[in-house]
């Protein structure tokens, strides 16, 4: 893989860990990878190997995006724990609690 196309997967990797909401530490723990290891990724000097990629896309990484560019089709694996966190809150609602949830949402699109 040319330098050039490393550069494009760093900046890419660093939104989708902030996506996320993890910082440099606990997402360098979740890939076992040293603090260091992560900046050279998101600096764009090295990449992660397929065993750390598959471990980011456990945690809600868009793999396909950091390695492409191109965004995979949203699934429940490529949401952010808080996004799956509110999926399954509607999911094991009743109408009440949908209800709500719905209600939230419409504020929040009012808000952006």
């Amino acid at each position: 893989m040319s330098e050039i196309k490393y550069r494009q997967i760093g900046p890419r990797l660093r939104e989708e860990r902030l996506r996320i909401s993890m910082s440099q530490v606990d997402f360098s723990e979740v890939c076992g990878a040293s603090r260091n290891a992560l900046v050279q990724w998101e600096c764009g000097d090295a990449t992660p190997n397929v065993g750390v990629l598959a471990l980011m896309s456990g945690k809600g990484v868009d793999v396909l995006y950091v390695v492409t560019g191109d965004r995979a089709g949203e699934s429940e694996a490529t949401l952010a724990p808080a996004e799956r966190d509110l999926l399954q809150a509607w999911r094991g609602s009743g109408e009440k609690g949908r209800a709500a949830l719905a209600a939230v949402a419409e504020i929040l699109k009012t808000d952006a």
